[in-house]
């Protein structure tokens, strides 16, 4: 038999009859009121707060359920997106996991469906629709892939006159470059295979016949070059 066999009661914490854990023997550990020998997180006074079958001793996040469910170290009560590893890349206040442009603050700011960060043209929803490689936002002639090539300050692609640069000078509605007289706009009219802007004698097909210095027609004398 033990001393509690013969003591009095003024023995008692040999015997520990005040003992509520008797077989318990760091007398409830965590405080939890939970006997450590029938406590099933002898060390965790939350008893496992987050479900997760994990003791909070031992949780490295222990009031989140998933543990880090993205991995970024950065336990899900506390991570402002518990879905995204890199947490706002692009700081749009979107998470990446529900952001459609990840990697675009602006999110597709020309709505063209391609993201910032691999969209060519950022500020052309088009993206270059003429193909010289020059964006919309800063081609002087966005539909124009020559961008104006005559140098006439008039893009291809409303240019009357492609080509020419003076654009049909003489206004006879034949551009410059099919225009056998560019700078008359009769095109040799007197029909003496000189236009009229070189002719000496305009409206003289025979060009002074009588060479008498006086266009025919306005030769008193016809065939007297006296």
């Amino acid at each position: 038999h033990g001393v509690c066999d013969v003591c009095t009661c003024s023995c008692s914490l040999e015997c520990k009859l005040d003992d509520l854990c008797p077989y318990d023997y760091e007398h409830d550990a965590d405080s939890d009121e939970i006997c450590g020998d029938v406590d099933s997180c002898a060390y965790d006074s939350g008893n496992d707060l987050d479900s997760d079958m994990l003791c909070g001793d031992v949780d490295s996040c222990h009031l989140d359920a998933e543990n880090d469910a993205d991995g970024d170290n950065v336990c899900g009560n506390v991570d402002v997106c518990r879905y995204d590893a890199e947490n706002d890349a692009d700081g749009d206040i979107i998470c990446g996991n529900v952001d459609s442009c990840a990697f675009d603050f602006a999110n597709d700011g020309d709505s063209d469906l391609l993201c910032g960060n691999v969209d060519s043209c950022l500020h052309d929803g088009e993206n270059d629709p003429d193909g010289d490689g020059i964006c919309s936002g800063v081609d002087v002639c966005p539909e124009d892939a020559l961008n104006d090539g005559d140098s006439d300050s008039v893009c291809d692609g409303v240019d009357s006159c492609l080509g020419d640069w003076s654009n049909d000078v003489d206004g006879d509605g034949i551009c410059g470059g099919s225009d056998i007289c560019p700078s008359d706009a009769l095109n040799d009219g007197d029909s003496d295979v000189i236009c009229d802007s070189v002719d000496s004698c305009v409206g003289d097909d025979l060009n002074d016949a009588d060479g008498d210095g006086i266009c025919d027609g306005v030769d008193s004398c016809l065939d007297d070059s006296l």
